[in-house]
């Protein structure tokens, strides 16, 4: 089909050009040949007088043209297939949708896995598909992904959020270090080494980190490691302590040797949110889900023991 002698579905093309600033990358992301997605830019090309893309050096780089296309023709096609999309209402029995979700991994752990029970027993043909987020704002804004669950200050501020739950942060430490008792002092955890997480090329600080820096004291960093929940078995066997989100820390104290003590002084709260982009505010889909994910947020940890026994065991068998 075209609009004013433009074949419609070269926009696809065009979005996945723009995005990738690569003609092989976006022929493997539409899962097309490259000759075909080469193709596809020289008809664009014509169609639109300029060249989008140019060669400098061993990069391709997007013309003025480009750059200013590029928002407009993602928001488009989000607008496009949230309109296409629409239903009078979402039946998750007979769905077999796959919903697409951006979170970290301490998140993944103390509530999708509970969100994981809850579709399957609610909607047993829906898939969920769990990535590790990276720069989430823009995950969201690209429509990448239907839902994004990270910390308020990583959000995008263009798009509906709201908070999912609010996490606070514990030191945890094996429960063989001797320098462990029944409460911690600030000389202590100062005294102690200690394991933090930092993601990425950057090793980009965390939000308990970052808040760390700003004048609680200097730590003796002796381990970084790449994940949340890679910090309590990296604790087991050592003198090192972690400060962790709570939920997290307790959950993994429930399978390890490891004690969880308050922090020795005053630290804020983590917001944890959850957002959509606005063009599927009425997708009955991302509705339904965030409903789902909302309730296991809520769950407390011994009503999720009694309502899954079988975890349970697990645990105490660990």
């Amino acid at each position: 089909m075209r609009f004013k002698g433009l074949d419609l579905n070269l926009l696809i093309a065009l979005d996945a050009l723009l995005t990738e600033k690569s003609v092989t990358a976006a022929a493997r992301r539409l899962s097309v040949t490259q000759p075909a997605m080469s193709g596809a830019l020289a008809r664009l090309r014509a169609h639109f007088q300029d060249e989008l893309l140019v060669q400098v050096g061993r990069r391709m780089v997007l013309t003025v043209l480009a750059d200013c296309m590029g928002e407009p023709i993602r928001q488009l096609l989000l607008q496009i297939e949230a309109t296409v999309g629409i239903r009078a209402d979402f039946d998750p029995v007979s769905s077999e949708r796959c919903f697409t979700i951006a979170v970290s991994d301490f998140v993944t752990e103390v509530v999708m896995t509970r969100v994981a029970s809850a579709v399957a027993k609610t909607a047993p043909k829906v898939q969920l598909d769990i990535m590790a987020p990276r720069q989430g704002g823009e995950m969201i804004e690209s429509g990448e992904v239907d839902l994004l669950i990270m910390a308020a200050p990583y959000i995008s501020a263009n798009h509906p959020a709201e908070l999912l739950y609010r996490e606070d942060h514990v030191v945890v430490g094996w429960n063989g270090n001797p320098a462990l008792g029944s409460s911690m002092t600030s000389e202590t955890f100062f005294a102690l080494g200690h394991v933090v997480v930092r993601f990425g090329r950057n090793r980009s600080s965390t939000f308990a980190e970052a808040h760390m820096n700003q004048g609680f004291g200097t730590r003796k960093v002796e381990l970084v490691a790449p994940s949340f929940t890679s910090i309590p078995k990296l604790v087991v066997g050592t003198n090192r302590i972690a400060v962790m989100h709570r939920r997290l820390g307790e959950a993994s104290a429930r399978m390890l040797p490891l004690k969880v003590l308050p922090l020795p002084f005053e630290f804020p709260t983590l917001d944890v949110m959850i957002q959509h982009n606005a063009v599927r505010s009425n997708d009955g889909g991302v509705q339904w889900l965030k409903s789902i994910i909302h309730d296991c947020a809520r769950q407390s940890d011994s009503d999720w023991e009694q309502a899954n026994p079988s975890r349970e065991l697990a645990q105490q068998v660990a």
